[in-house]
């Protein structure tokens, strides 16, 4: 993707991240996360407190995204502190399936 200077924009809205998210819901869905832009979605639309300083966050850093202007794996990493925020189970997969999992760490 280029701007309309020539110069290469930092994202990509195809992009994805070099590790998913998955992240376990109250209703007993978990959501797999592979971008800024699911992670926009899950921020938005399904995200069980809203209000949190980290969600806000996270949502402005998507929309940088968006704009070009951040980073996709500086989202991911303001993802995984508003999820952390929200005391969401999150699993940082590696590509094999195999991850860390973090669980409600005390903060």
């Amino acid at each position: 993707m280029t701007s309309v200077t020539g110069a290469t924009a930092i994202s990509d809205h195809s992009a994805f991240w070099k590790k998913p998210i998955s992240i376990d819901l109250d209703t007993g869905e978990r959501m797999v996360l592979r971008s800024p832009q699911d992670a926009l979605y899950a921020l938005v639309s399904d995200w069980p407190v809203n209000g949190g300083v980290h969600q806000q966050r996270a949502i402005d850093f998507c929309r940088a995204w968006l704009a070009g202007r951040m980073p996709a794996e500086t989202v991911r990493q303001a993802f995984i502190l508003a999820a952390l925020e929200a005391g969401l189970s999150i699993n940082d997969d590696d590509d094999d399936g195999a991850g860390s999992s973090v669980l409600n760490p005390t903060v």
